[in-house]
């Protein structure tokens, strides 16, 4: 099996190779000065705007979502990448030494693409968790002529959720000529890719511009590699759990040191090892979701937070060429940077429309970043206010047009800013933009777990900032300049890190409410603390190899060597901690990489349901003969999230009257438009009335009725014989009946 499943990873690598080529040009002209002039980053440069010319021209209905507009699209970005680099840097060649590093590090892309393929090729089934929702959405646009997609849970609206990423997945599908159900694993292993490309880039460029001796190349790769590993792979403290005597899930966690082993107990200290459940460490505040890019990989969820984190990438890194070595800076015009600031607008409204939060956290971090970089060199005051407004500008109204043609057809579910724990002579109020909910929506996250969670990486980067406090004060005196103790990418580093930890405060303090009762700070901690465990990965794989430089260099004062000698010695148990994540979550849902099942998503179904893979199988095949698949709708059970519930919708992409219930009240921000719908499903299958069956039918202009084990299992009164008068029979296997309304 694997060898034809080899042949595949080549052609889908074929494909993100051509993608990347039309864009490195333009990449080039971002990171000119960057070591490696910022190869890595032009597969998710040529992902985000390949995507978003395709979109575009599908919104305005120029072109339709065809191979050929995507092949339009790559021709206008290698074009403007070409122009841009005629024009303003004509001496720059390509040079030997930049093909031999090209080489290099595609060898090295395809080497990550291939290995997290065959370790997802030890549990490919599209099943579980979020699966349906995302492998739904792409195939309903790959269904689709124009945007925006139709909700393939909710006929007759289009998707009402932040889609750019599977439409990226949808874009890179039509061109490789792969199925779906192949490609929707390999999405999963390019993310991984790309994030431990991409995060390597990131610490090598950091770590060549180390102010502490010259650094050598050895140094500079394995600091890459210690950062991608800690940004793609990493999780947090609260595998110590796996050391004790380990608790259930579905417990409030105790304090580990409850749980310690006894001296007498020391033999049986194996269980705990063998028990540790990886998923605690993501659920482990209770009410609260707090991933990390290592468990997504792991659980598989092609979602808008993995999807995200090419761009989210993307984003450091040009905040690291802007405000870093060599960036921006009082001698620099903002106008050397203009493209800079043109392209990272461009790229928050991407990241606005892929994974609705990173958009504004990312634009307030590029912002936070220039007014420091204002103040750090206190430009002539009659020039501040002109540079201040340009800039802002140049990022700002970039972002706003790229994510209109989204916004124009979205529809937020947030309703508001709620204060965690209000006062009681609040409560039940709004006052402008914020919300006072009842007394009883108040959680705190103990300190103990918040360590847990965070503290390796607090640890690294209070260390960070102690060593370089004099310098910070002084750097940001009026036209005081910065020294060789504290470098510009150091300060950036120190941002970072000062606003990750407000990203994990922010959760106590307020939350963007949505529909949950008792989780209703999950998503908002889910969100941030995502992005702030990023930001802290590169920070503190930063701080650790500088570190062990500093050491190493006969320069530095003993006193200085000794400090840093014990800050490592109190940073190794944390940092054996997070490294052995991986161990406990590959072995668990991988199955321990003992049988290689393949890439092909779907066996699990074929084998579980068989009769309606066929009646999938066979309606997939009407959508390809669908002049306008679009105008398709089907009738099918609905039931509750992350059930095997709505899946004909889901793996067909043609719209039901309603999918999963609780997913369409999140979007759509209230029950009240999804209850009648579920009546109305109900009264198809269970009423006696051919006439109230065929007016719903007609009323949604239903095309196809599915009728197999779920819905036999849903409504045990079912009877198919009415279903005789009202359409045709068109598809029978076993149980399962699919007829066409007539």
């Amino acid at each position: 099996m694997w060898p034809a499943d080899f042949s595949l990873v080549i052609r889908w690598w074929g494909t993100l190779f051509l993608f990347g080529a039309v864009a490195y040009p333009l990449t080039k002209k971002l990171f000119s000065s960057w070591f490696d002039r910022g190869y890595l980053f032009s597969k998710a440069v040529g992902m985000a705007t390949v995507t978003f010319l395709v979109y575009l021209a599908g919104t305005i209905h120029l072109f339709p979502f065809t191979v050929l507009s995507i092949v339009w699209a790559m021709v206008v970005m290698a074009i403007l990448g070409i122009a841009l680099n005629r024009a303003h840097d004509q001496k720059k060649e390509l040079r030997k030494k930049d093909v031999v590093i090209i080489i290099i590090e595609e060898v090295f892309f395809f080497a990550a693409l291939l290995f997290w393929s065959w370790v997802k090729g030890h549990e490919p089934s599209i099943h579980g968790l979020e699966k349906f929702m995302d492998f739904g959405f792409t195939k309903s646009i790959l269904n689709s002529q124009y945007f925006p997609a139709p909700d393939m849970w909710y006929a007759g609206f289009p998707i009402n959720y932040y889609y750019f990423g599977h439409t990226v997945m949808a874009v890179l599908t039509r061109f490789s000529g792969i199925d779906l159900t192949i490609t929707f694993n390999l999405m999963l292993a390019t993310l991984f890719a790309l994030t431990f490309t991409m995060s390597f880039s990131i610490g090598a460029e950091l770590i060549r511009k180390i102010d502490v001796g010259i650094i050598h190349k050895r140094v500079q790769i394995a600091g890459g590699l210690l950062i991608a590993f800690l940004v793609t792979l990493a999780g947090n403290m609260q595998t110590i759990y796996a050391f004790t005597k380990g608790y259930f899930g579905d417990q409030t966690p105790p304090p580990f040191w409850t749980l310690l082993w006894k001296f007498s107990e020391l033999g049986r200290m194996g269980e705990g090892l063998d028990r540790y459940w990886y998923a605690n460490a993501t659920r482990f505040i209770p009410y609260t979701i707090h991933e990390f890019p290592s468990y997504s990989f792991v659980v598989s969820d092609v979602h808008g937070h993995v999807l995200s984190l090419p761009f989210v990438l993307l984003a450091i890194a040009l905040l690291i060429r802007i405000f870093g070595a060599s960036g921006f800076s009082e001698n620099v015009s903002i106008s050397n940077f203009k493209w800079h600031f043109i392209f990272y607008g461009f790229l928050a409204g991407v990241l606005l429309m892929t994974n609705a939060l990173d958009g504004p956290i990312y634009l307030g971090l590029f912002l936070v970043l220039l007014e420091i970089t204002f103040l750090k060199w206190k430009m002539v005051n009659q020039h501040m206010w002109k540079q201040r407004v340009i800039a802002w500008s140049t990022v700002i109204i970039p972002m706003v047009i790229v994510s209109l043609p989204f916004l124009f057809h979205f529809h937020s579910f947030v309703s508001g800013l709620a204060i965690n724990c209000p006062p009681d002579f609040l409560a039940n109020h709004k006052i402008g933009p914020f919300l006072f909910e009842g007394v009883e929506k108040c959680q705190h996250s103990p300190l103990w777990m918040l360590w847990l969670l965070w503290g390796f990486f607090i640890f690294c980067g209070i260390y960070f900032i102690a060593t370089k406090i004099e310098h910070i004060r002084l750097s940001l005196k009026k036209r005081a300049q910065l020294s060789m103790h504290l470098t510009q990418n150091d300060l950036v580093l120190v941002i970072f890190f000062i606003f990750s930890i407000l990203l994990i405060i922010f959760p106590e303090f307020f939350y963007f409410k949505d529909i949950y009762p008792m989780h209703f700070r999950s998503n908002t901690m889910f969100k941030l603390g995502y992005q702030a465990f990023i930001m802290f990965s590169i920070m503190s794989g930063y701080v650790i190899v500088r570190t062990i430089v500093t050491i190493r260099s006969k320069t530095v004062k003993r006193n200085i060597r000794l400090t840093n000698i014990i800050f490592l010695l109190f940073l190794a148990p944390q940092l054996f901690l997070v490294s052995i994540y991986p161990v406990f979550s590959v072995r668990s849902y991988f199955d321990s990489l003992r049988q290689y099942q393949g890439l092909y998503g779907l066996n699990w179904f074929m084998r579980q349901y068989p009769n309606d893979f066929a009646g999938i199988n066979w309606l997939n095949i009407q959508v390809q003969h669908t002049p306008n698949a679009t105008q398709l709708v089907l009738v099918e059970a609905d039931g509750d999230s992350y059930t095997d519930s709505a899946r004909y919708s889901a793996f067909t992409g043609i719209p039901a009257v309603i999918g999963w219930p609780v997913h369409e009240w999140l979007w759509r921000g209230s029950y009240d438009v999804v209850s009648p719908r579920r009546e109305e499903v109900r009264t198809i299958y269970t009423s006696t009335s051919v006439e109230e069956t065929t007016a719903v039918l007609h009323k949604y202009h239903v095309t196809y009725l599915i009728v197999g084990a779920l819905e036999y299992e849903k409504y045990p009164t079912l009877d198919v014989s009415k279903f005789d008068l009202i359409g045709e029979l068109v598809f029978t296997q076993g149980i399962t009946r699919i007829y066409k309304i007539k």
